[in-house]
């Protein structure tokens, strides 16, 4: 019987063992696919040719069993309180997801608070880490818990930078924090069923590269390696939650660089993850699973040029300047997503044109602290 390629279903359940495959069900799917998934098998094929008195080839012989899984996701929400359905997704793309805290404060003296600071409270001895830099007319702080629980109306002081502020509410759940993370990724077992068929990965860890363009939500891009697990025939599964929430578009969106807004058509940040194979000897198929073992964050963007005095792209480029990136989007509650950045440096500034407008095609290098690191970019689910 013919297939329709279009009747396909992603699956994805973190493994409890790496490199083993996990039983999937319905309530590992409910994943909003933009186009068609791809799994492209990449056996290594060894010829046999053994030198004798004939140049027929005697066939191939399948070595290493590494398999690809390439598909684009459109982020969004699922609702206050709960994360974004695609967070197994992030997490196995080096990735950390911590509750998000914030509170009231009042004026900021010797600050701003820094981005991944720690602070502590006066009163309360609570500590947290600061998310997102804070300056003075800011009156929201937004942080993760580390200990304890900050109070209303007890000054809290920043650890590195020396800022201090009175809060004036108690604290509230203010939505998710994702973070990168360099060790300890889960790995998962994935699948795409295919109108009648189960192509199956195991030990399965990716690379995303997010995708920002006016008047569109805001897609995701996921490249992972596994290890193929098996092709059988198999049924869609069915009951399958895949939410009522509708992705938002980029439009009333905030952005600005060292504080400067500047028009921009698009941006992209690709995370660029290295993945490598874990060569397992012992293995039916040659590899445990795929480690993520570096990563090489970098976006590109449109902005309109402007003066000098306004924003000195080449300036900043040429004498390299570590600068904050800021980019929400998003109006209603638990369907709302900011991206930050503590410090892009200028790669490259180009002149370009945009149907008679300057543009500045500028790329960027993500860069944060050398400790503790784990900091070139946050992403905030609120």
């Amino acid at each position: 019987m013919s297939k329709l390629s279009r009747i396909r279903q992603l699956v994805a359940r973190p493994e409890a063992q790496e490199g083993v495959a996990e039983n999937l069900a319905s309530s590992d799917a409910g994943f909003l696919v933009d186009y068609v998934p791809k799994v492209s098998f990449e056996p290594e094929m060894y010829q046999r040719d053994p030198v004798r008195e004939s140049l027929t080839k005697l066939g191939k012989i399948t070595g290493k069993r590494p398999a690809g899984f390439d598909f684009s996701i459109k982020l969004r929400g699922w609702g206050i309180g709960f994360m974004p359905r695609e967070t197994p997704l992030l997490l196995a793309c080096g990735h950390q997801v911590n509750t998000l805290k914030k509170i009231s404060i009042g004026a900021v003296t010797g600050g701003p608070f820094k981005h991944g600071e720690t602070i502590t409270g006066g009163t309360s001895s609570a500590q947290g880490r600061v998310v997102i830099d804070t300056p003075n007319g800011i009156t929201t702080l937004y942080y993760v818990s580390i200990s304890g629980v900050f109070q209303s109306g007890e000054d809290v002081g920043g650890e590195t930078s020396g800022a201090s502020a009175q809060t004036s509410s108690a604290p509230l759940n203010a939505g998710y924090e994702i973070k990168p993370l360099s060790r300890n990724a889960p790995s998962l077992t994935m699948a795409s069923y295919e109108d009648g068929l189960r192509k199956l990965l195991r030990g399965c860890r990716g690379s995303v590269k997010f995708n920002m363009k006016l008047g569109q939500p805001l897609t995701m891009d996921f490249k992972f390696m596994g290890v193929e697990a098996g092709v059988i025939d198999a049924t869609m599964l069915s009951g399958i939650d895949y939410g009522t929430t509708v992705e938002p578009v980029i439009l009333g969106a905030g952005f600005s660089v060292a504080g400067v807004s500047l028009n921009v058509g698009s941006i992209d940040i690709d995370i660029a993850n290295k993945l490598s194979p874990r060569d397992k000897i012992d293995d039916p198929s040659g590899i445990l699973s795929y480690m993520i073992t570096d990563r090489q964050p970098a976006g590109n963007m449109d902005p309109e040029m402007l003066s000098v005095a306004e924003h000195d792209f080449h300036g900043s480029w040429l004498n390299n300047a570590k600068l904050p990136f800021d980019f929400s989007y998003g109006t209603a509650e638990g369907n709302k997503f900011r991206f930050y950045c503590p410090a892009i440096q200028y790669t490259k500034v180009e002149d370009a044109d945009k149907e008679g407008i300057q543009i500045a095609q500028v790329a960027f290098d993500l860069t944060g602290s050398f400790s503790p690191g784990d900091d070139e970019y946050c992403i905030l689910c609120l």
